[in-house]
């Protein structure tokens, strides 16, 4: 077999080291779940509290999954539960809706991180109790209960243990139900609103079609709850690194936890670097074959 020319081969050297490198400014969360490029937490499809249902009702959470690129992050909720909420006379507003979603890169537990002031947290409930203005991600944040005004649970032990004696599974996604990463016991100890932080990004909302369109798909997974929320925000508003994101209902009859990562947003100057390596490749290619016709 003939040997291949020597231009083709650094040409094939060439495009292998663009992809390598491209791969390296792409590279998603590590995860647990991973599908398509998004990274899943997938929760118990029977721990949902509505009245006396359980599982199956309008607060049943399905799952969150996360995707990345280089700049964006992009989320997807699978639920039961509609942006507009859930009217109930019980709650001090007459309506119970979804708490927000923590971001936590401290690697302490949540109230720990919430002493601190060293949470982040999405507010994409524009109706909730949240006690920032708008929607938007924000930073030095802490969490306050809400579940107290929506007519909620005081705890997590009375979640769990309302949940199980009715024939359902509690869990948390990536965590256990039980996990000690939460405040199981006391009066009101579930954090699921913000309460103070300071805004540093803004949020945008994606539909289905978009959201199918870059690979999402709860139904792998058989989450297949009648709503499905999207948005995306820039992730240099966050940290990059390991975290857990949770979110709660109001009312704290459902949650998610979710473990991932971020990979930090590239430096223009390191794309500006990659971009002069590939131009300095083609240049000495080019050179060679001039060289090679010459002589």
């Amino acid at each position: 077999m003939n040997a291949l020319p020597k231009t083709i081969i650094h040409w094939i050297y060439s495009a292998t080291v663009f992809c390598t490198i491209f791969a390296v400014q792409q590279q998603k969360a590590t995860a647990a779940v991973l599908y398509n490029g998004w990274n899943y937490a997938i929760d118990s499809f029977s721990d949902g509290v509505t009245g006396a249902q359980i599982g199956g009702g309008e607060f049943e959470f399905y799952g969150i999954a996360v995707k990345e690129t280089s700049n964006t992050a992009f989320i997807a909720i699978n639920s039961n539960l509609s942006l507009a909420g859930s009217a109930n006379p019980l709650s001090q507003r007459g309506n119970i809706n979804y708490g927000d979603l923590f971001f936590n890169f401290s690697g302490q537990n949540f109230n720990t991180a919430n002493a601190n002031s060293s949470l982040f947290a999405v507010r994409f409930a524009e109706e909730n109790d949240s006690s920032v203005p708008t929607t938007g991600v924000y930073s030095n944040v802490t969490a306050k209960n809400v579940a107290r005004s929506n007519s909620g649970f005081m705890n997590l032990n009375q979640y769990n243990t309302m949940v199980a004696s009715s024939g359902g599974t509690p869990s948390m996604g990536d965590l256990a139900a039980t996990d000690p990463y939460f405040e199981q016991t006391g009066n009101w100890t579930v954090l699921n609103s913000i309460a103070t932080g300071t805004k540093v990004g803004e949020i945008n909302f994606l539909n289905l079609a978009t959201l199918t369109a870059i690979g999402l798909d709860f139904s792998q997974f058989n989450a297949v709850g009648s709503q499905t929320i999207g948005f995306s925000f820039d992730k240099s508003s966050m940290p990059s690194g390991s975290y857990v994101a949770n979110f709660f209902a109001e009312c704290a009859n459902d949650a998610i936890a979710l473990q991932g990562s971020f990979e930090a947003v590239p430096e223009p100057s390191t794309l500006f670097g990659t971009f002069v390596g590939f131009s300095i490749l083609g240049i000495g290619a080019a050179k060679r074959r001039v060289k090679s016709k010459v002589g």
